[in-house]
């Protein structure tokens, strides 16, 4: 028997259905799955959905499964998500992670509806720590 951490998918879509309800708001969202995915603000989802809370890291993993296919373009704000805000107290790293945490960064969001033609043809530039 394989050990994990189990989920159900209609937990997945659950929560999927409450952000296309109430909108995608992270805190609302976190919020909503570590209350058993029930919100007693929101008509849909005001009834107990769950027989047991949900552990902590079946919460991370729904979390994790919810957001892993990207921004969805109607959160995006161009002009504003352009902005890079600069840390006030920098984090403390070696060159090597900030290199590769860098190089992560700074490559824009690829569009959901975008096909996988178009994101073959740009080639992924890779930086080197020297």
């Amino acid at each position: 028997m394989v050990k994990g951490v189990k989920i159900d998918d209609a937990w997945v879509g659950r929560c999927k259905r409450y952000m296309g309800d109430e909108g995608c708001d992270l805190n609302r969202l976190v919020a909503f799955i570590k209350r058993g995915l029930v919100d007693a603000r929101s008509e849909n989802f005001k009834e107990k959905a769950l027989d047991e809370p949900l552990t902590v890291a079946q919460q991370w993993l729904v979390l994790h499964l919810c957001l892993k296919d990207g921004i969805p373009e109607w959160v995006r704000n161009e002009e504003l998500d352009e902005n890079v805000p600069e840390l006030i107290i920098p984090e403390p790293t070696t060159q090597g992670v900030v290199s590769t945490a860098l190089n992560a960064a700074m490559r824009p969001v690829k569009s959901l509806t975008g096909s996988k033609q178009e994101e073959a043809e740009e080639p992924v530039q890779e930086q080197t720590d020297e």
